[in-house]
């Protein structure tokens, strides 16, 4: 519902940085074991942790930071999987803040090293840990599945 219609979006398997200018937000795919660390989020429902890049942050930086303030979980052997290219096929809307008429968000794989104590607040409203089973019934799962199964595959329990 963000992005203005028409619009184009793709899903790559990759482990290069699609081109920093164009970047806008960074996601995890993280594990503890096969399970998948989700967050509860107000405006989203269950989904991966992740979010914006703010000024002068990485990709990464602004994966792991997204990641603590929505979970308080903190990440280790973290590696690029991917990235989503979206391209905008209408005119661009005078509020439209993002890279026009492409731009691209990318996903991270890690594991979880460090679960500190949860904090409730108006953006992220619990976290989950979900098994295979009950992940793929995510949404953002269901809408990703390929991205899913990748990262599994990368956490030890599916096929890459």
């Amino acid at each position: 519902g963000w992005l203005p219609m028409p619009n184009e979006s793709n899903i790559v398997l990759d482990e290069r940085l699609p081109p920093r200018e164009f970047i806008t937000a960074a996601f995890a795919l993280a594990f503890e074991g096969d399970r998948l660390l989700v967050a509860h989020l107000a405006n989203r429902g269950w989904d991966i942790p992740g979010g914006h890049l703010e000024l002068g942050e990485t990709p990464v930086e602004a994966m792991q930071r997204e990641v603590y303030e929505e979970t308080r979980v903190r990440l280790d052997s973290i590696e690029l999987i991917g990235h989503q290219k979206i391209i905008i096929r209408a005119p661009k809307p005078a509020e439209y803040r993002y890279p026009y008429p492409i731009g691209y968000q990318v996903f991270y794989w890690g594991q979880v090293v460090l679960f500190d104590s949860f904090v409730e607040s108006k953006e992220t409203l619990g976290r989950g840990l979900f098994p295979p089973g009950e992940a793929r019934d995510i949404e953002w799962v269901r809408g990703l599945t390929e991205l899913y199964e990748y990262a599994l595959a990368k956490a030890g329990y599916g096929r890459a």
